[in-house]
Order: C-alpha cells, then sequence, then structure tokens
C-alpha cells in the first residue's frame, strides 16, 4: 500500500486470509480522497488473484480479468452518485454471491457508501451476512458507520484505518453554528429550500445532536464534528432537564428521518426536519 494510513489495514488481512481466518464481512470509512477505494479494489484484486502472495500477482488469469474490469466473480454497489441503494439492487447482488464461483476461488461483493441502503435494503443484506456462503467477502465502505443498522454492523468485522484527519469546512462549522443558534431562538431556524438543501442540513442536524451528547459527556476535543462551536455548547448548562438519553434519542431521530427519506424520497423532508427543529427548540427552552 502506497498510503502509509492503508499498511497496517492491509496487513491485517493479508494475515487473516493466510490464517484462514479471514472475516465473512468487512466494513471501513469510505474516504477515497485517502485511499479507501482503492485499498477495496487492491484487496478485491488480491482475494481473486489465483497466484498470490502478500499481494496480487496482476498476471494470472483472474488478476487480468479483473484489470480488464470484467471478472465474473466481484459485483459491485457504488452509492455514490446516487441518492439512496434499494432493495431490488441489494437481492441482485445477492442472487450473484450465492452461486458458485465462475474461476473456482474467492467470490467479492463490495457496497460503496453503505449508509445510503434503504432499511429493506439493509434487512436483506443482514440475512445473506446471517448464513453468509462459502468463500465469500463482503467489503463495505460508509461515510457514516454509526447510519448503519446496529445488527448489521454486528455481522461485519470494523477496519480500523487511521486516516489522516478531516477537519469540517469553515461552512460547515457556520452551518452548525447557525443551527445551534435558531435552536435557542436567536436568529430564525434556516430556510430549507427543497429536499437537497434539507438532507444536507439534516447531516448537520445529527452531527450537532452527536456533538451536543458529547459536552454533554465530556467527551475529549477530538471526538467532537465541530470544535469551532464548543463554546456555544456551553450554555447547555443551564438546560438541567437535558440529559444523554435525550440527545441519543434526537441523532436516532436524525437517523431514522434519513432512512425514511431513502427508503420514500417522496416524503417532505424539509418539512419533517423543520418540525424535528421546532421540537428541539422548545425542548432546549424548557417550553416542553
Amino acid at each position: 500500500m502506497a498510503a502509509p494510513w492503508l499498511r497496517d489495514a492491509w496487513l491485517r488481512l493479508v494475515t487473516a486470509f493466510e490464517s484462514n481466518r479471514l472475516a465473512h464481512a468487512y466494513y471501513l470509512k469510505h474516504y477515497p480522497d485517502k485511499g479507501s477505494n482503492s485499498f477495496i479494489e487492491q484487496f478485491t484484486k488480491y482475494l481473486l488473484c489465483q497466484s498470490k502472495g502478500k499481494s496480487a500477482c496482476n498476471q494470472c488469469k483472474s488478476c487480468l480479468l479483473y484489470a480488464a474490469g470484467n471478472h465474473p466473480d466481484t459485483w459491485i454497489l457504488d452509492g455514490t452518485e446516487a441518492s439512496r441503494i434499494g432493495v431490488d439492487e441489494v437481492r441482485d447482488l445477492q442472487k450473484n454471491i450465492v452461486n458458485k464461483a465462475n474461476q473456482g476461488g474467492f467470490k467479492v461483493a463490495v457496497i460503496l457508501q453503505a449508509e445510503k441502503m434503504t432499511e429493506q435494503a439493509s434487512n436483506a443484506l443482514l440475512k445473506v451476512l446471517e448464513e453468509p456462503p462459502a468463500d465469500t467477502c463482503w467489503l463495505i465502505s460508509t461515510k457514516e458507520p454509526e447510519q448503519l443498522l446496529p445488527t448489521l454492523r454486528s455481522r461485519m468485522q470494523w477496519l480500523s484505518i487511521p486516516y489522516p484527519e478531516a477537519e469540517q469546512t469553515d461552512e460547515q462549522t457556520a452551518q452548525a453554528a447557525e443551527l445551534f443558534d435558531a435552536l435557542h431562538k436567536l436568529t430564525p431556524l434556516p430556510e430549507l429550500k427543497d429536499k437537497a438543501v434539507a438532507a444536507e442540513w439534516l447531516n448537520t442536524s445529527e452531527r450537532l445532536a452527536s456533538d451536543m451528547l458529547a459536552q454533554l459527556n465530556r467527551l475529549p476535543a477530538e471526538r467532537f464534528y465541530f470544535p469551532g462551536v464548543r463554546e456555544r455548547y456551553e450554555r447547555l448548562t443551564q438546560c438541567s432537564w437535558l440529559t444523554a438519553p435525550h440527545l441519543s434519542q434526537w441523532v436516532s431521530e436524525c437517523r431514522q428521518l434519513r432512512q425514511t427519506y431513502q427508503g420514500s424520497p417522496g416524503v417532505n423532508l424539509p418539512l419533517l426536519l423543520t418540525l424535528i427543529w421546532s421540537r428541539w427548540s422548545h425542548f432546549l427552552l424548557g417550553e416542553e
């Protein structure tokens, strides 16, 4: 692996394969700018390779098929450009994965940005992971691991990779500060002009709620999405009625709303998110 932060994870997987301890499914942080997609591609090729060492040989029939983009024993669902990954897409992938390998070796299924799976799609994947076919490996990336169903995460092995830290942009931090002030009625609630804008604010809402929970639990600065907003979080000390379970519920509400939207794009996301904000605001101000 060219990137140093990927080498340890690579060696762990290779060692697991060589010792016959490879898990049937791994999930990792989706971070293509730091090599996550390349990592998945290289490990897929390694598993399919017929003459592997510590890496793929790049010369056998499987390696040549993979390089040509038409290896029959690997499949990918790429959610990068999609608004959601539906249940039919996952079921189509399942139909392929249960068949015998065409080249007589491993089969590899890849899902990129798995947080975009609908709840039905997640449950469909869960079923196949509960009884995984032999000589099969799932490689799954996600921008937000916590958004995957807990039952789904429990069936996979987390592949920890120490990517170089990426701080939130100034625009994202300003957005979080704006929402925090709006929830305290210091400024109007943000205007959600369309579903795309609402989807961005939904991400900010979940991360803000996570930060507020981190503040309440007195976690270190590196555990915050928006460290630049931490001074504002001190206001939470005035809300004696606000508890960790409340904030955990707020985080869950955001995730459930995202699942609902991904499963039914026709729902009025701007309205539903605005209603959540209004309820949060009333609670923070002791108006409930």
